[in-house]
């Protein structure tokens, strides 16, 4: 149930962020944070022939988004991972971009995470981050009980500052539709 309610209401912020991430034919892509796998199809027709894969610490998550993609994962273009996100289990340098919609507010070492995300982020790739703004958030009654940790455009700035390296930082904000806005953080790690 959470999962298809969260399916409809994130459909427009998750399209938004995958046209950010600008994911090229051939890429290597990392979904961060998957969930059911509602960005999976789009980000492996833009893949084409490259392979998306796919990371959530919910084994109730990733089973549902098994059952979506079962075609696309037995041809290999979408690979699902079950892991932790401050200890990303892939190599240095192993994706083109990074997908990471509507899950930062899970992150519980949100630095630490960042930098896992640069470690498997091949020079010259792109993070694409998607976080409804905290101010429109704090109005919503879930997120009272800590479960989330909020976003503004200062905190979003703030976190993309502790980036290692050099690191390109664009952020910008968007309506998503029922009044609300949503950032949209990219951040281009340099090409060496």
């Amino acid at each position: 149930m959470t999962g298809r309610v969260m399916r409809v209401v994130n459909a427009h912020p998750t399209a938004l962020t995958i046209d950010a991430l600008v994911v090229q034919a051939g890429d290597i892509v990392l979904d961060m944070g998957c969930g059911t796998g509602d960005a999976l199809d789009a980000l492996a027709r833009k893949a084409g022939s490259g392979v998306v894969y796919a990371l959530d610490q919910s084994d109730a998550m990733l089973a549902v988004a098994r059952k979506r993609h079962a075609r696309r994962i037995r041809a290999g273009s979408i690979v699902l991972n079950h892991g932790n996100f401050a200890a990303l289990p892939f190599a240095d340098a192993s994706f083109d971009r990074v997908l990471a919609s509507n899950v930062i507010y899970f992150w519980k070492d949100p630095t630490a995470v960042l930098v896992e995300i640069l470690r498997v982020l091949k020079p010259m790739g792109r993070l694409a981050v998607y976080a409804t703004d905290g101010t429109d958030m704090a109005k919503w009654s879930f997120v009272k009980h800590g479960t989330h940790t909020l976003y503004t455009e200062a905190a979003l700035d703030r976190l993309m500052a502790t980036a290692p390296g050099s690191a390109r930082f664009r952020q910008q904000r968007v309506a998503v539709g029922w009044g609300i806005h949503g950032l949209i953080a990219t951040l281009d790690r340099s090409p060496g």
